[in-house]
């Protein structure tokens, strides 16, 4: 599900049926009378195993969402099986927080790169506040997933896992081919994908998260 309040992005990048565009939209703002969880249905695009719910591309409409004349944030915990969620970035005064509240975990990405690394370490540490107005992750917990992006100086694998800990939830392998896949609409199933190490690792994470007791949403 794509909450972005700056705009939604995948549309652009996959091929989407018209009516399929926004849908997050037409669940902050349904023009029948519908609950949310029916709304959140209905909108989503069906690719692979998957269920997208778009964003707007336009960032006064993808705002709009988090004033929504249907609250949808309560009825993220009634949406079947594991709900991901792109809030982007959350910047002070950002209307993410209601939705943020619902998550049992956070998830910063960030490149290994020094600035970016120190900059997302600095935020889980603090909880998501970067102004005192900020209310914080109160219950949800807050960890950074490093993806191996070609960038100019950076930590090393090692280096971030043994000074983070438990705060690195995962290093991910850069594979543009492989995500370049996914926006093509290929399935979990497909060989490719089974034999990448993105998504390798992704399952790797997705799978200490289950032993753990801590479903991500």
């Amino acid at each position: 599900m794509e909450a972005d309040p700056a705009g939604g992005v995948l549309a652009g990048r996959m091929e989407v049926p018209a009516h399929c565009l926004g849908g997050l939209e037409r669940v902050a703002f349904p023009t029948d009378r519908i609950g949310a969880t029916d709304s959140f249905m209905s909108a989503a695009h069906v690719i692979g195993n998957l269920r997208l719910v778009l964003g707007p591309a336009d960032p006064f409409r993808a705002f709009a969402c988090h004033q929504p004349r249907m609250p949808w944030a309560p009825a993220l915990r009634d949406l079947p099986g594991s709900v991901v969620i792109d809030v982007g970035t959350v910047r002070a005064g950002s209307p993410v927080w209601p939705v943020l509240a619902h998550a049992d975990v956070v998830l910063i990405v960030s490149s290994p790169e020094v600035s970016s690394a120190v900059a997302a370490s600095e935020w889980v540490q603090a909880a998501g506040r970067v102004s005192p107005a900020d209310p914080g992750l109160l219950d949800a917990s807050a960890r950074i997933v490093f993806v191996d992006s070609p960038v100019g100086i950076a930590f090393s694998r090692a280096t971030l896992q043994a000074d983070l800990q438990t705060q690195c939830a995962a290093w991910l392998p850069w594979e543009p081919a492989t995500i370049d896949l996914v926006h093509r609409g290929a399935s979990a199933n497909d060989r490719r994908l089974r034999r990448s190490s993105l998504m390798g690792a992704v399952n790797q994470m997705v799978l200490q998260w289950t032993a753990a007791d801590a479903v991500p949403s």
